[in-house]
């Protein structure tokens, strides 16, 4: 009897260590899956259901879940109050021997499109953006995990969206023979369509050979034409002519048949004879005080000239659209002409023009310059004491 019941006793002891093993096992299982997941939370309180009798019986089991509870820790610390992760934590995460998580990857790479501190749209230079990285961590995930290949897509997809806006706003073009092209409201541009251009470039340039990289690529490849125009037209805004006259020029020689070329001309062409023109002016603003025609009028008769004028002084001027006439006068460091002749239209790029029945008056300092009949254009050069010195131009 002794030996029967001895024998009972030994085999419900080996069932509860059976039990006690396979409940650990199960918890254990739990709280990976769990962790694969992402949901450290309730694999942390998983294995907070093994107890003293699971590490005594099952301690083997029990030790196999310390690396990934130690991931979910560093993962649970990485996340903010508010749900989010932060990107430095979740470097921890992915580098501690017990991550499980494979979408983490996923997730950082998303984090380092936009930036450390926000889950949408960032700016193109926002704190801790670093789409390289970003690239580089989707090629590992995949390679590790296949089976994120559709949220590596995914994130792929929604990162080079951010390329297909309209970067290059077409100008309004009024017709006539000048063709006067009405500049672009600086506030309208994309500001950062030069770093976009940039970034879109070195994307370009990956040699990513994964379908789940390379073809969301691929899809932006028509965007490069508009990047360029964007980017030179903010160039041009900015006022760094020559470096838009550059990109104009390389999309007119790379996009030659592109829908948008005939507009990049004009703009390209306006651009040019803007330059030109304000070299011009800034060559003849330098000669002030000693003007190439000095006093002769007559000079002005072919509308070509740089002379030196007092208050009274009638300027006769010929060429396209004329003859004209400026009756000028000096004072406050400005000059105001009456203008004469037969004259349809004029414009100014500053001063101030007043108008009324039969009669026109220009006001406007150095730098200032009036255009009659979109043909000849008149500008102060200087302006010393009772004396000014004037350059008219053709303009046509």
């Amino acid at each position: 009897m002794v030996v029967v019941a001895a024998a009972v006793a030994l085999v419900a002891t080996g069932g509860v260590v059976v039990a006690v093993r396979a409940e650990a096992s199960r918890l254990v299982n739990q709280a990976d899956a769990r962790h694969t997941g992402g949901d450290c939370q309730d694999s942390a309180a998983a294995l907070e259901e093994l107890g003293p009798l699971h590490r005594l019986v099952a301690g083997d089991v029990v030790d196999s879940s310390v690396q990934g509870r130690r991931a979910c820790e560093v993962l649970l610390d990485a996340t903010s109050t508010d749900g989010d992760l932060e990107l430095d934590g979740l470097d921890d995460y992915l580098a501690h021997r017990g991550a499980r998580w494979a979408h983490a990857g996923v997730v950082r790479a998303d984090l380092l499109f936009t930036s450390s501190a926000s889950s949408g749209n960032g700016s193109w230079d926002a704190p801790g953006r670093d789409p390289e990285g970003a690239v580089e961590q989707l090629a590992e995930t995949l390679a590790a995990y296949p089976e994120e290949s559709a949220s590596v897509r995914d994130a792929m997809s929604t990162y080079v969206g951010r390329f297909k806006k309209e970067w290059y706003i077409e100008p309004t073009v009024y017709p006539g023979p000048a063709g006067y092209i009405e500049p672009v409201d600086e506030e309208s541009l994309a500001s950062e369509a030069c770093a976009a251009r940039d970034e879109y470039l070195w994307l370009h340039d990956g040699g990513w050979t994964e379908p789940e990289l390379a073809e969301p690529i691929a899809s932006t490849d028509d965007r490069g034409d508009d990047l360029l125009a964007g980017c030179a037209q903010a160039r041009q805004a900015a006022g760094k002519l020559a470096a838009a006259r550059s990109l104009y020029g390389e999309y007119l020689e790379t996009y030659a048949d592109a829908p948008g070329a005939k507009s990049v001309r004009k703009v390209h062409d306006e651009l040019v004879e803007s330059i030109r023109h304000q070299r011009m002016r800034d060559r003849a603003m330098a000669n002030a005080d000693h003007p190439a025609d000095g006093s002769n009028l007559d000079a002005c008769a072919d509308a070509r000239c740089q002379v030196r004028v007092t208050s009274g002084t009638l300027v006769p001027i010929g060429g396209p659209g004329g003859p004209y006439e400026l009756l000028v006068w000096v004072h406050d460091k400005s000059v105001t002409a009456q203008l004469g002749g037969y004259i349809r239209s004029f414009s100014s790029n500053g001063g101030s023009i007043s108008s009324g029945d039969g009669y026109a008056t220009w006001s406007g300092g150095p730098g200032g310059e009036l255009v009659l009949n979109d043909k000849v254009g008149t500008g102060v050069d200087g302006v010393r004491g009772d004396r000014a010195t004037l350059s008219v131009w053709r303009a046509d």
